[in-house]
């Protein structure tokens, strides 16, 4: 959804395997396999040839991720003194496993801030 959500952000609507699969480091298989799931679990559509649509449910879901993501950077740069390029990278690593009491704090400490080391905006 990370991926999906950041093609969104930059106006791009239609996300396909081959990009998710580069992105990802997967096989295209798995690739569209995941994008196929995400449209049967009711967060976009999937349209053979084309690619993946994200949707309002869909929307809603990747900016939750990206917030934590994007806090967790925050996190990093702030607390380990890492560049925003590597901050990303090593946020990208432990954002979906790291719990909601950890997020919750976060939310204390970067929650008003709204944009990313990076320079993106941090979605509310």
């Amino acid at each position: 959804m990370k991926e999906i959500y950041r093609a969104y952000e930059n106006g791009k609507p239609i996300v396909g395997p081959t990009e998710i699969a580069r992105k990802l480091k997967i096989s295209k298989s798995t690739a569209y396999n995941g994008l196929k799931n995400l449209a049967s679990d009711g967060y976009g559509t999937y349209i053979e040839k084309k690619g993946f649509i994200i949707n309002p449910n869909g929307i809603k879901l990747a900016k939750k991720i990206i917030r934590k993501h994007r806090l967790i950077e925050c996190f990093i740069a702030d607390a380990l003194f890492l560049s925003p390029k590597q901050a990303c990278i090593e946020a990208d690593k432990i954002d979906s496993i790291v719990g909601e009491e950890f997020v919750k704090a976060l939310e204390k400490k970067y929650g008003n801030y709204t944009k990313c080391p990076c320079g993106n905006r941090i979605p509310k």
